[in-house]
């Protein structure tokens, strides 16, 4: 955390932590540990430390329309202001607590993507506690995230390995729609569920699923993919499935007609 936060200060861009569990003091002498001017960044504006409680979970429930717009405002401030981009910092321990909402954090990881970092110079790194037991569904936002910084360093006897669900999705780099990764079979249903929750909230005409790395799909797990594309379809939109895998496309030869809603692209 403190080489992010660093290399965005190095780099001239506005720098934003959102703590949580964490108090605002211990991150900024865990900064000023790593040798970081934080006196000088937090007069000129460049750093701010505030708590997520009085920032993007101050209105509840959490609403990834408002938080999105929220970031998307942030930046465009930064870069009134003269920085090149913002950095944004974020302790996400709340989601294991019943806080409003937080069943919609994978769409929000879905839609950062698009909806922000395609085309404003943002970047985030979001802290989960390794210590927390964050298993099922509730790990699906952490799987959602491309990149995984290792905790610890080297002088560091053992880390916690954060187990990735079977099934688990991640945002698609272009266009509106994620890539579904594993298999989708009866004990992965759950997530299968969850990931296509999200999904059809994921705003845009079509929503786009990119099958290529999915390796087995079972019925139910079908007619889940049917309920989504018939929930779009009631709101005018589209599910487009790319490269469905073989066993997708035998299930859907068993039963054309509940499956003529599903639209696949090779």
């Amino acid at each position: 955390m403190t080489a992010f936060v660093g290399a965005g200060l190095a780099n001239g861009e506005r720098v934003l932590y959102f703590t949580d569990t964490n108090a605002a003091r211990a991150v900024t002498d865990s900064l000023e540990a790593a040798g970081l001017d934080v006196d000088t960044a937090q007069a000129t504006g460049q750093l701010a430390v505030q708590g997520a409680s009085q920032s993007y979970l101050r209105l509840l429930p959490f609403d990834p329309d408002t938080v999105i717009a929220g970031m998307r405002q942030a930046c465009e401030e930064a870069m009134a202001a003269g920085y090149p981009g913002l950095r944004v910092v974020g302790e996400m321990d709340w989601c294991t607590r019943e806080v409003p909402g937080a069943e919609r954090l994978l769409e929000y990881e879905l839609r950062l993507e698009a909806e922000v970092f395609a085309d404003l110079p943002v970047t985030g790194m979001c802290l989960f506690d390794r210590r927390l037991d964050i298993a099922g569904t509730a790990a699906l936002p952490i799987a959602a995230h491309r990149t995984h910084v290792a905790p610890g360093h080297p002088g560091e006897r053992s880390h916690i390995a954060r187990p990735t669900p079977a099934l688990h999705v991640t945002p698609l780099r272009e266009g509106l729609g994620a890539r579904l990764v594993g298999h989708a079979d009866m004990d992965s249903r759950p997530d299968l569920a969850a990931a296509l929750s999200a999904l059809v909230r994921v705003p845009g005409a079509a929503v786009h699923l990119d099958l290529t790395e999915a390796d087995f799909f079972d019925v139910d797990a079908l007619a889940q993919l049917v309920r989504a594309a018939d929930v779009l379809r009631s709101e005018g939109r589209r599910l487009v499935l790319h490269q469905p895998p073989p066993s997708l496309l035998r299930a859907a030869q068993m039963f054309p007609d509940e499956c003529s809603v599903l639209e696949m692209a090779a």
